[in-house]
């Protein structure tokens, strides 16, 4: 439990009132100031929009003040609101800090990374790496999630996050450096006849830009009757022989069975390849190991860059 003394807010003769408020309460706050909405706080801490709007009031009746207003269609900070919310951010990252100790070294186990990625990067970069951590690091466990979703690092989802768009997720709490560029090139199952169709990504996938690539080549040679919305999937319909696409060359270049086309329409992309990881963790054995291990992975892709700087508080990764 927090106790917060009150002198100062009104009047320096009046008496400390002493403030209990439950640590979740704060984070509920920081919920709500992401989200921008009961429904979305709720959906990002796996609860329904009443608990939500019910620790928001204990938060509220304990302070004594108006933390959260109505605003068009969604919820905002009050002028108040805003100034808690710095503190709570700090609340948080010190409570991090304190589950990162409790989980350090203890007894030669170096305890548990939770590393995420989209599938085509743990499934085809990081998995086949995957034996020179378990030789680097034997008392470590390593969680690696592929998901399409971004993860949040501050909500504790991850530790260590690898983007393919400059991340804007953290303020002071995340820890991010550019590793390089992802590029892209044309591939088909080696062997394959010569007029095989582009395979691209779903209409809603458009804002990719190796989907636009993609769809510029379709609309000239002509497109497969299917679409996908993860890369994973589109790496394995070519393996299959089912038509040609654009690959990071990291991913096509490491595949025997693909061989690279030439591409006639327009340049081909890149992205940004991005290393996230929480701030209060990186002094950690465990964290440095896998962070060496992924920039070692890593280390082929080109324009390689070294500085660290945490970004702001959006947040927009991305599918390969």
């Amino acid at each position: 439990m927090l106790q917060i003394c009150c002198s100062g807010w009104n009047n320096a003769a009046r008496k400390c009132k002493i403030a209990a408020m439950n640590w979740d309460d704060m984070r509920f706050l920081l919920a709500v100031a992401q989200a921008g909405s009961l429904k979305g706080a709720a959906r990002s801490l796996g609860v329904d929009k009443t608990t939500v709007s019910r620790r928001l009031r204990a938060l509220e009746a304990a302070l004594g003040r108006q933390v959260v207003e109505v605003r068009g269609q969604g919820l905002t900070l009050t002028d108040f609101g805003r100034r808690l919310h710095r503190h709570a951010e700090v609340m948080r990252d010190e409570m991090q800090a304190v589950d990162a100790l409790a989980g350090a070294d203890t007894g030669g186990a170096l305890g548990t990374v939770r590393l995420s990625a989209v599938p085509m990067v743990i499934n085809q970069i990081l998995v086949p790496a995957l034996g020179t951590l378990r030789t680097a690091a034997p008392g470590l466990r390593l969680e690696l999630i592929a998901e399409a979703r971004d993860l949040s690092l501050l909500r504790g989802e991850a530790d260590i996050a690898l983007r393919l768009a400059r991340p804007t997720e953290g303020g002071q709490g995340v820890l991010a450096r550019k590793l390089g560029d992802l590029d892209y090139a044309a591939y088909a199952l080696r062997g394959a006849a010569g007029d095989l169709p582009w395979i691209g990504y779903e209409s809603r996938m458009s804002y990719l830009p190796q989907a636009a690539a993609i769809a510029r080549a379709a609309a000239a040679e002509g497109a497969a009757h299917i679409s996908v919305n993860d890369a994973e999937t589109l790496f394995r319909l070519v393996c299959c022989g089912h038509g040609k696409t654009l690959l990071p060359r990291i991913v096509g270049d490491a595949e025997p069975c693909l061989v690279e086309l030439p591409f006639t329409h327009g340049a081909l992309p890149k992205r940004e390849f991005w290393l996230m990881v929480r701030r209060e963790l990186r002094e950690l054995e465990r964290i440095r190991l896998v962070v060496q291990w992924v920039e070692r992975t890593l280390a082929p892709l080109p324009s390689q860059t070294q500085p660290t700087r945490p970004p702001d508080h959006r947040d927009n990764g991305g599918h390969p």
